[in-house]
């Protein structure tokens, strides 16, 4: 009987115990399962960004494409620049390699930035000369004589600038200034593009839509008896003329001819400073026949005809009133010509100043283009 009454009491605690640890763990358990119901928040959606890029002629242009799910819209783009497009896509046009930054706005306050990374242009550099709308490539090389040529025959030869900077023989001679803008102009381009072009022949005339333009072709009877201020006229015209885009043509500088003359020096031994490459023979010859004047697929800068230039000469005040005692005009402006002609033995360094409204049957003109 004793046993019996021992085995109940054992299988009633048994039954307590496991009842308590029942309760126990549904207790231990309630609070997590609350927890976890309450911390339960719907996500809010936010702005996707997807980019694609296309390249053409030294431009990428970025194409941005805003999405979002849900019963909202996409506000707003905006671009690396800071300015915003109150659209879901746009696009956006770069000619640097870089990274560049798009952030896309929802009306219901979210927004997100992406960043999209653009190293498909080739860097610009001296050995890459930009190709201007309009122009094909002839041949050659940036270091010894890249040539271009337009639907019209012009020919122009890239002219590589390492350093981005032209200079000028006399840059210290205080009687030489360079005022002229196309000068300045291309002082500026060459800084961007590491280099710029030179006609590869003298100017000539040529007939264009009932006018005569100014022009850079081979065979042609170079432009002679033409004064300064006509030169630069023309040569500044001529890109407009020949319906260029992107680019312009100047009358040649002082620093561009200098800058040529250097850059020729590198191949061949002081070329600028000896008459053993042009015409003297006394005849002017057509645009481009001195074979011997061609250095760097550039011809004729040495004779053949002398060459104006923007570069203005400045007497001093004594002289320049001995000069003009008999004249309204106290001062004469002079412009720079360059080279030796077809009856002047000069080297291609030379210069001289003349009364800007001269002309002279052995003299002639030359352009320049470059990016604007």
């Amino acid at each position: 009987m004793k046993n019996w009454v021992s085995y109940l009491i054992i299988i009633v605690l048994i039954l307590v115990v496991v009842a308590i640890g029942i309760l126990t763990y549904n207790i231990l358990k309630a609070p997590t399962d609350t927890a976890d119901t309450t911390n339960q928040v719907e996500e809010v959606p936010k702005p996707v960004i997807e980019f694609d890029k296309e390249v053409n002629e030294g431009v990428v242009t970025i194409n941005v494409n805003a999405t979002i799910d849900g019963d909202t819209e996409i506000s707003k783009i905006e671009l690396p620049d800071k300015t915003s497009v109150v659209a879901s896509s746009t696009t956006f046009d770069v000619n640097k390699n870089g990274d560049y930054e798009f952030t896309a706005y929802a009306k219901n306050g979210e927004s997100t930035t992406e960043t999209v990374t653009v190293s498909e242009l080739e860097e610009v550099s001296s050995k890459n000369p930009y190709l201007p709308k309009g122009f094909t490539e002839v041949g050659g090389y940036p270091e010894s004589g890249y040539v271009i040529e337009d639907e019209y025959g012009n020919q122009y030869v890239w002219v590589p600038v390492d350093s981005g900077k032209l200079t000028r023989d006399t840059m210290l001679d205080m009687r030489y200034e360079e005022t002229n803008s196309g000068a300045t102009e291309l002082v500026n381009s060459v800084a961007q593009n590491y280099g710029f072009y030179i006609a590869r022949f003298e100017a000539s005339q040529y007939e264009k839509d009932g006018k005569i333009v100014a022009a850079s072709m081979s065979g042609k009877t170079p432009w002679i008896n033409i004064n300064s201020l006509d030169a630069i006229s023309y040569a500044e015209a001529s890109a407009q003329d020949f319906g260029y885009e992107d680019c312009q043509t100047a009358l040649i500088s002082s620093f561009a001819w200098d800058t040529v003359l250097s850059w020729i020096n590198n191949r061949y031994t002081n070329y600028s400073s000896n008459t053993n490459y042009g015409n003297y023979s006394g005849t002017v010859y057509p645009t481009g026949y001195t074979e011997q004047d061609n250095v760097n697929n550039i011809c004729d800068l040495a004779g053949n005809v002398r060459e104006w230039t923007t570069e203005v000469y400045k007497e001093d005040e004594t002289s320049s009133k001995k000069s003009n005692k008999n004249s309204d005009s106290e001062y004469t402006v002079k412009r720079v010509v360059r080279g030796g002609s077809a009856t002047i033995n000069r080297t291609p360094a030379a210069h001289m100043p003349y009364t800007e409204t001269m002309t002279d049957p052995y003299w002639g003109f030359r352009m320049v283009l470059y990016k604007k």
